[in-house]
């Protein structure tokens, strides 16, 4: 059974039986594969999204544009320089999009996990008018009460 499938029957549940709901707490790390791909998948998420690996960017495109014209290695830097960083960005891209995956199914698993909480709170809310209404019922037939016995206490 997908998770999809499973999610009206969690929700299904959650109203039938709001008082045995148990709110689920839904991390990113629930929703990773555990195959070989997905373990190096992870990996390179982590690392190309590393504030280190932004900055050893940063500093290897500077270093570039000005010890290039300097040193003399690279007079015109922008084509090379270009062709060099271009290089890694399919392999980059393709690594976003499993990150933007593992995103989407970790967001699909918290809403459907707020929404079964959701409709169990709304249906003890339910619930908890009931008493309350009937709780005023009885207020009111033994205020009537009341009412009707004080008269005939006082002849």
């Amino acid at each position: 059974m997908s998770d999809l499938e499973a999610a009206p029957s969690v929700a299904q549940s959650a109203k039938e039986k709001p008082r045995e709901h148990v709110p689920k707490l839904v991390l990113s790390r629930h929703n990773r594969g555990t195959g070989p791909l997905d373990r190096v998948a992870e990996g390179v998420n982590r690392f190309i999204g590393s504030m280190w690996v932004f900055v050893f960017v940063t500093v290897f495109v500077v270093f570039w544009l000005f010890a290039g014209n300097v040193v003399g290695f690279d007079k015109t830097p922008w084509p090379l320089l270009l062709t060099l960083l271009n290089l890694p960005q399919l392999s980059i891209m393709i690594s976003l999009q499993v990150s933007a995956n593992l995103a989407e199914r970790t967001s699909d698993a918290r809403a459907e996990s707020d929404h079964a909480t959701l409709i169990a709170l709304h249906e003890l809310s339910k619930q908890q008018m009931a008493l309350l209404e009937g709780q005023n019922r009885v207020l009111d037939l033994l205020s009537k009460r009341a009412q009707s016995e004080s008269p005939s206490q006082e002849a």
